[in-house]
Formats: structure tokens, C-alpha cells, sequence
């Protein structure tokens, strides 16, 4: 229905706007253009009670959002709890994200899913005055920022970045470390664009996963209780193991 309600608002708000063009010379078309008025602010309505925008907190519009985003969370941890359960995790944010409610959100639905709350959240500090940069963190920061965060944390055993990567990636010190004594590094979306080489590393396991968009993600509909199921609606985690059948999503 909320398709259908959209498609009503526009057919009358574009009868409207051929009205209002017409009743100058024609002045029927004024009662014409009201009523289409009319109809575009009950289609309003009926659209926004569809979406659940009239109501508690619980059932906004909002809240069914952050319901799909922490579903992310709670996958990624029901994900890692199967082989890695009870390590260390640490988040990795952009900076004004590191007391948000929305993270806070993500980072309680994976520990739910993981079984455990041992859970840092952190994010990579900038030299100089680069903080204050009018740009995403990824297209300023750089390997040794990165390299900087993980040494920092050295007793973390799993990394759940939603940062994405610098730039020069490939100069970070985590690709030189063995893989038994580094941690494993999973990418909540992908904020820096597209990785070269993203799908090789997957299926080599230097990198854990990538939660994506699913290509056939709906918008227009109400979170279920199951956050799998939420998550399942909007997203796909990409692992060594569906990588190759999953290819088409990591080139955007």
C-alpha cells in the first residue's frame, strides 16, 4: 500500500501543477486543482499511518530504520560466535559515531548475537589539524593511521570496521602479520567505495567478511522481530564461503 499511496500523491500533485498552469486562462480548472490538493494531503496521510510515522517511538519510522541497521550487528556476532566466540572485538567508528545511539544499537545487537559483551569501540585519530577536514575519514586517513588504532588495541581478536580502509591499504602492517597472530578483520558496509583485490582477500580469509546491500532489498516494509530475518531483507554477509557467487556485489 505504500507504493500505492505514493503513486496517488504523484499523479495528483502533477495534476495539480497542470492546473495551476491552466486556470489563468481557464478558470475551471481552480476547483479542479483544490480537490487534487485534497487528494495529495489524504494520500499524505494515509502513507505516513502506513509507515507507522503516527505513533510511539517503538513503531516510527526511525526506529524501524535503526531496527534494520542493528540487524547488521546482531549477524555479524551470531556470524562470529560459530568459531571465534569469547574473543575481544573491537569497533572501529568515525569519530563523532563513538557515543551515538545508533552504534551503541549495532554494538548491542552484536553482542547478542556473539554471546558476549566484550566489546571496545574506538575509532583512528588524525595528525594535525586533518580532523577538522570537510571529508569522510577514509580519504584522509592512511595505512600507518590504521596500523596506529590496531596497535593501540593488541589484545583484540576480531575487528569489525565500519570505517572502511585508507587509501594505501595495501601499505598497512596487518597484511605482513601472520594470520594466527593478527586479528581478524571483518567490514561492516563498504563506506570507502570499492577495494580492489576485496574478493581474492576474502576468499583467502585476510579478510573475515563485508556485510553489503542485498541487490533486492526492500525499503517499504516493517521490520520483523527476527533481526536474521531484518537483516536478510536489506543485507548480505559475504564470507570465504558464498564469496564467488557474491562477486558482483563488492564491485560498486
Amino acid at each position: 500500500m505504500v507504493f500505492v499511496y505514493g503513486a496517488l500523491m504523484f499523479l495528483a500533485l502533477a495534476g495539480m501543477i497542470v492546473c495551476s498552469k491552466k486556470q489563468k486562462t481557464n478558470p475551471a480548472m481552480q476547483p479542479i486543482a483544490f480537490v487534487l490538493f485534497i487528494v495529495v494531503v489524504i494520500g499524505a496521510i494515509m502513507l505516513l499511518k502506513e509507515m507507522e510515522i503516527f505513533g510511539n517511538s517503538n513503531s516510527s519510522l526511525l526506529s524501524n530504520e535503526l531496527k534494520f541497521y542493528s540487524s547488521q550487528g546482531y549477524k555479524v556476532g551470531k556470524y562470529f560466535a560459530q568459531n571465534d566466540a569469547g574473543k575481544k572485538v573491537l569497533f572501529v567508528v568515525e569519530p563523532e559515531l563513538v557515543n551515538s545511539e545508533n552504534i551503541k544499537g549495532l554494538v548491542e545487537a552484536f553482542s547478542e548475537g556473539y554471546g558476549s559483551n566484550n566489546v571496545v569501540i574506538d575509532t583512528v585519530v588524525l595528525p594535525g589539524n586533518q580532523a577538522e577536514a570537510p571529508m569522510p575519514l577514509y580519504m584522509m586517513m592512511k595505512a600507518k593511521d590504521f596500523d596506529a588504532l590496531l596497535e593501540k588495541h593488541p589484545d583484540v581478536q576480531i575487528v569489525v570496521n565500519t570505517i572502511g580502509l585508507p587509501s594505501d591499504l595495501h601499505k598497512m602492517k596487518y597484511w605482513k602479520a601472520k594470520k594466527d597472530a593478527r586479528p581478524a578483520l571483518f567490514l561492516l558496509g563498504m563506506p570507502s567505495g570499492r577495494i580492489d583485490g576485496l574478493a581474492e582477500a576474502i576468499a583467502s580469509g585476510d579478510i573475515a567478511g563485508i556485510v553489503t546491500s542485498n541487490p533486492q532489498a526492500k525499503y517499504d516494509v516493517k521490520a520483523p522481530s527476527d533481526p536474521e530475518e531484518a537483516f536478510d531483507i536489506r543485507y548480505i554477509l559475504i564470507n570465504k564461503d558464498n564469496v564467488e557467487q557474491n562477486k558482483g556485489n563488492l564491485l560498486n
